[in-house]
């Protein structure tokens, strides 16, 4: 009679672990084996996912899904492994394995494809905790990432949580990760301005607000002629994170309306020419007039 059944544990236990044969070393040899099999697991991730990376066709979840799955498939050799050095008989533990990781696939299929997605998340260079992101559910600083959301804050101050697989598929701007990001302002002026003391004017506004970036400096382009106006683009540098690209926009705007005042230029608004068909010379007017 085993040791097991000696102190009361069921026979059964016998015929899957046999624990008189079992020495400190074979535990030791165990351990080993498991914490390698992650490791390889690892790397079999990072291959798999280089080589999917050749089959534009494939879905990107389905690539992650399969990475994922690859290496947990190593995982679950080393484990058996493990327990073959420990002399566990593998029939039925290969059995109840089996069982429990069909039910765990079709149960939890989405769960898994957002685990795998959180897992290339959180080795991936495209951003990190803290950073300012814009996805297509939201844009907010990065809180954390989950094996199911990345959850983020946005300049409301609320919380969203964004499925990963999400993340993963869809487009993906990372706002501070450069340092610094340009915007632009459109400004109108009417025809007949002197274009080059307008394009002075916008750049000094702008030059001249703190929150713009000094280098590379402001520059103002002629970006059409519209109905009504001489249609400029006013391009500058400022800090990345979102609410002081709301603030340097609005400083910008400000002084721009301020400089243009003080040299006279007039920004332009929507105007309509009226004829009434009397012979007389077209004339500009709003509102309606008796004839």
């Amino acid at each position: 009679m085993s040791r097991l059944a000696q102190v009361g544990i069921p026979g059964d236990l016998d015929q899957v672990l046999d624990t008189e044969a079992i020495t400190v070393w074979d535990f030791v040899w165990a351990i080993v084996i498991v914490a390698l099999s992650f490791l390889i697991a690892a790397l079999t991730r990072r291959l798999l996912r280089r080589v999917l990376r050749k089959f534009p066709e494939i879905p990107q979840n389905y690539k992650l899904l399969m990475a994922s799955a690859g290496g947990w498939f190593v995982i679950l050799v080393g484990i058996i492994y493990a327990l073959g050095v420990l002399g566990v008989n593998l029939g039925p533990v290969l059995i109840g394995l089996l069982l429990i990781a069909g039910v765990a696939f079709f149960a939890g299929r989405g769960l898994l494809e957002n685990f795998s997605a959180g897992l290339v998340l959180q080795g991936t260079t495209m951003f990190v905790v803290g950073d300012q992101i814009e996805t297509t559910a939201g844009t907010g600083t990065v809180l954390e990432i989950t094996g199911r959301t990345l959850t983020i804050r946005t300049v409301d101050g609320t919380e969203l949580n964004v499925p990963n697989t999400t993340v993963v598929n869809e487009p993906l701007t990372n706002l501070t990760k450069e340092g610094q990001r340009r915007s632009s302002l459109e400004v109108g002026v009417v025809y007949g301005t002197d274009l080059e003391e307008a394009k002075d004017a916008l750049q000094t506004a702008a030059a001249g607000c703190e929150l713009v970036i000094t280098e590379p400096g402001p520059e103002a382009l002629v970006a059409g002629f519209g109905d009504n106006a001489i249609e400029f683009e006013l391009r500058f540098w400022h800090q990345p994170t979102i609410i002081e690209q709301r603030r340097a926009v609005d400083a910008v705007a400000r002084a721009v309306a301020l400089e243009l005042a003080e040299r006279d230029i007039v920004i332009a608004f929507p105007q309509r020419t009226l004829w009434w068909g009397d012979g007389q010379e077209p004339s500009n007017r709003s509102g309606n007039s008796e004839g």
